[in-house]
């Protein structure tokens, strides 16, 4: 049970879950409202509890009190009577006189107007907590608000004086990614322990499969070895049934604890136990050659068989190095090769195949046939090559070494069987290197045969060694430090991009695709160009309003001019400021005057305008421009967005424009304002947020790199497994060719075993052509049937390549016996 990685996705899922509550968390207090004094703009107990859909949700219990007068400096500071934590004033302020940064201006705004019960250890702090709560309530009462901007004095509140700081998800939920990709990283590694577990299981299994042959056999290659004379058994072959019966035993017994060490938790994994499966799997592979060598010897020299699959086993990689040996002679440019060479290499050949063929009269001259035979041949290989070097251009004799460069074909160790038949350990081996040698010279003086040559020079390729290991191996290493830099650059790039992107997605604003549901002019559109406004407005708004435009006289409703020295003498003569200004009291009175001229719009119970309305009070000078100061909403402003708000608390100034720009510049801002409210600024530190980006970014590249690696092997290796499956097919339908072409093959063979100089080895020849064929079918239908991930591994393209050889010596060989037949036939038609 891979337990780490379940660990760790058990954790990254608590993360995500508890991520998840805390940020989904709502608070369970409330934010009381107590509303004293006689207060203006319709604020009262009655119309705050109407306004209140709900109560102000807290998490934690605060009291607001509203009071109509002037507060303390006690007050002020925090020193408020018990059960109360803000006291706000509904009082609005004097104008700044002189023109002042914002924070400086809000500062003295809120002088007297609002404060706080201590909350946080810095002053400074609550002062700012106590300006914001003060704003939310002013502004909201610049936009004709009055219940309602208690009620948002109330919210801001709760969001300044609370215990519990906004909760971001980002945290949790990049918390929760790192903990999945650990998972991740954490399981690969778990699957690829388990899988080299199992790999090494399979191995063993197999051992033990090959074991329990042999052991179950034990008695059948004991009456095998007693069935044969003790004189007649060869040192070898005593020795191979001694190995069989010793081995067997204490095989046996090692198994037990083999597979102890391979099913242990402890040990399973550990290149000692590694080395004890490679070595029981040697062990069980020598045992397994020596009781074959038993059984097969045993049938050649006992009296219970001929012993010709024995001698067709010995003689096959002999067989089909001679028949190379003769195409390539065969092929050389005419009066290159005397006949009478081709013609004892022929004999040789049919000397081996007639001893193989086990018909000789005794048990003894069986394996001296054969012996001798085998030794004709490799005297005949070794002539040929000697007369072949002497053909070698001076040249080329100079540049060459003594040998050309024989690649060994694939061959199996026959060393076990050759030793129980008392012959040589190495005699097969030395007579095939004869005959490689041979092909090799014949190949360097007569040209390739493409069917030989190509598979030989591709495998000499792949096992070439680099010429220098060390700077081999010094060049990956340079490579895998800068592969390490340029990822350690590239996950800061990511981080960094991620970092921005997620600043930028929290600063991005929602934007509006809402035409403007109804616009009126009230009393008439009697001074506006309607179409053009209408031109002008774009179809952006959050929500379905509904706005009216009134037009009004700017000097009788509120009494201002034109003349700049008629607005300083009626207001303060020493403002620098009162020939630009508007007086706040007498706005907020003309737009309360504006809801009551048009109650279908107001509610009645809070005196605020209904939902989905807005009303943009147009103000006319004498000479056509016009002013809009302020206009009247029915949603709140909240957050930090001061857009929402027309009138300018800061100055109280007025501007003027054209009636048409007057109302289009209105609505455009009005529809912005509803995507900046409730818009938060936030100053972020970055430091932990790009902390924690950098080892995820670069966890994900690792494991980037990871899958990339696996999906680049899986395509290399199902590249050349595509080129593979392309000469599977090709050979699998030359192999189709020669089983189609199996009847002719008997024919020839009928024909030289009537009428050639050798019948007996014409008939064995065919015999062990039609075996070859046969194990090249058994390892066509093998290659085919197995699995995609047997067909990764390297040993994949060695079988094809094999089967590849095999296919094309037997090609080889039935040519040759056609060519001979034919040249039978063609004899007899000159005799």
């Amino acid at each position: 049970m891979p337990w780490i990685p379940v660990f760790l996705g058990i954790t990254s899922l608590l993360i995500g879950i508890t991520g998840l509550v805390v940020t989904t968390l709502q608070p369970a207090s409330e934010v009381k409202i107590i509303v004293e004094g006689q207060q203006p703009w319709n604020i009262s107990q009655e119309t705050v509890e109407a306004a209140l859909d709900e109560p102000v949700a807290s998490w934690r219990p605060l009291t607001l009190v509203v009071t109509d007068r002037t507060l303390s400096l006690e007050e002020q500071q925090g020193n408020l009577e018990p059960g109360t934590d803000i006291l706000l004033s509904t009082r609005l302020p004097e104008p700044n006189k002189e023109r002042a940064p914002y924070d400086t201006v809000r500062q003295i705004q809120a002088v007297g107007k609002v404060g706080i019960r201590p909350v946080f250890d810095d002053p400074d702090q609550n002062l700012v907590a106590g300006q914001d709560i003060h704003d939310a309530y002013q502004t909201n009462v610049g936009l004709g608000h009055g219940p309602l901007a208690v009620v948002a004095a109330a919210q801001e509140a709760s969001l300044e004086l609370s215990d519990r700081s906004d909760q971001s998800f980002w945290p949790w939920l990049l918390g929760t990614v790192l903990g999945l990709l650990l998972t991740a990283f954490a399981m690969s590694k778990a699957l690829k322990r388990r899988s080299l577990w199992e790999a090494r299981f399979r191995r063993l299994t197999a051992a033990q499969r090959r074991l329990a042959g042999v052991v179950l056999d034990l008695e059948a290659l004991e009456v095998t070895y007693r069935a044969v004379d003790p004189e007649q058994r060869p040192p070898g072959f005593t020795e191979a049934w001694t190995k069989v019966r010793d081995a067997s035993l204490d095989l046996a017994r090692t198994e037990k604890e083999v597979v102890a060490a391979v099913r242990g938790r402890s040990s399973g994994m550990t290149a000692r136990t590694a080395k004890k499966v490679e070595k029981f799997e040697t062990q069980v592979s020598d045992l397994v050659a020596a009781a074959d060598a038993v059984m097969e010897a045993g049938t050649v020299i006992g009296d219970f068989g001929s012993g010709e699959t024995t001698f067709q086993r010995l003689g096959a990689p002999l067989a089909f190095a001679a028949r190379e040996l003769l195409t390539r002679l065969r092929a050389a440019p005419a009066s290159a090769v005397e006949p009478q060479m081709i013609t004892s290499l022929e004999s040789a050949l049919d000397s081996l195949l007639e001893a193989g063929a086990g018909t000789a009269g005794g048990t003894e001259p069986a394996v001296h046939t054969w012996e001798r035979a085998e030794r004709g041949l490799k005297r005949q290989a070794q002539t040929l090559s000697r007369m072949l070097r002497h053909m070698l251009p001076r040249r080329r004799l100079r540049r060459m070494p003594a040998r050309p460069v024989v690649v060994p074909r694939p061959t199996e160790d026959l060393s076990v069987l050759r030793t129980s038949l008392g012959l040589a350990p190495q005699g097969s081996r030395r007579s095939l290197d004869a005959l490689d040698a041979a092909n090799a010279m014949a190949r360097e003086v007569f040209g390739r045969l493409p069917e030989f040559d190509d598979a030989q020079e591709e495998a000499q390729t792949r096992r070439r060694l680099p010429a220098n290991p060390k700077l081999r191996k010094g060049i990956g290493l340079g490579v895998k430090v800068l592969a390490g830099l340029v990822a350690g650059f590239v996950a800061l790039l990511l981080s960094l991009t991620a970092m921005f992107s997620i600043d930028d997605a929290s600063g991005t604003l929602p934007t509006g695709s809402r035409p403007l549901e109804a616009l009126r002019f009230e009393p008439d559109a009697g001074g506006f160009d309607v179409e053009k406004i209408r031109r002008d407005v774009e179809d952006n708004f959050m929500e379905d309003l509904e706005v009216m435009v009134v037009a009004g006289d700017a000097e009788d409703d509120l009494l201002l001019s034109m003349d700049y020295a008629v607005n300083a003498r009626k207001y303060d003569p020493e403002d620098p400021m009162a020939s630009s200004r508007v007086d706040a009291n007498h706005l907020l009175e003309t737009m309360w005057k504006l809801k009551a001229q048009y109650p279908h719009l107001v509610d009645e119970s809070t005196g605020e305008l209904l939902p989905g309305q807005a009303v943009v009070p147009v103000y006319f000078f004498d000479n056509g421009y016009t002013t809009v100061p302020a206009w009247l909403t029915s949603e709140v402003y909240y957050a930090d967005a001061r857009r929402m708000g027309r009138f300018n608390w800061d100055t109280s100034e007025f501007f003027i424009s054209k009636p048409e720009e007057a109302v289009s510049e209105s609505l455009e801002q009005i529809s912005k304002a509803q995507q900046w409210n409730g818009y938060t600024w936030q100053i972020r530190d970055s430091d932990p947020l790009l902390l924690l980006l950098f080892p995820i970014m670069g966890i994900v590249l690792f494991i980037g790199y990871q899958v990339l690696r696996y999906g680049g092997s899986m395509s290399m290796r199902l590249g050349r497994f595509g080129k593979d499956a392309a000469r599977l097919r090709t050979v699998r339908k030359d192999l189709e060719a020669l089983t189609m072409g199996l009847d002719d093959s008997r024919l020839n063979a009928v024909l030289m075993f009537d009428r050639g100089s050798a019948p007996l080895a014409a008939d064995s020849d065919q015999r062990l052509f039609e075996s070859a064929l046969a194990v090249a079918w058994r390892m066509a239908e093998e290659l085919a049937s197995r699995p995609l991930a047997q067909r990764l591994g390297p040993d994949y393209t060695d079988q094809i390549r094999r089967f590849e050889y095999l296919v094309s010596v037997l090609s080889v060989r039935d040519t040759d016996v056609a060519w001979r037949a034919q040249a039978l036939l063609d004899a007899e038609r000159e005799a």
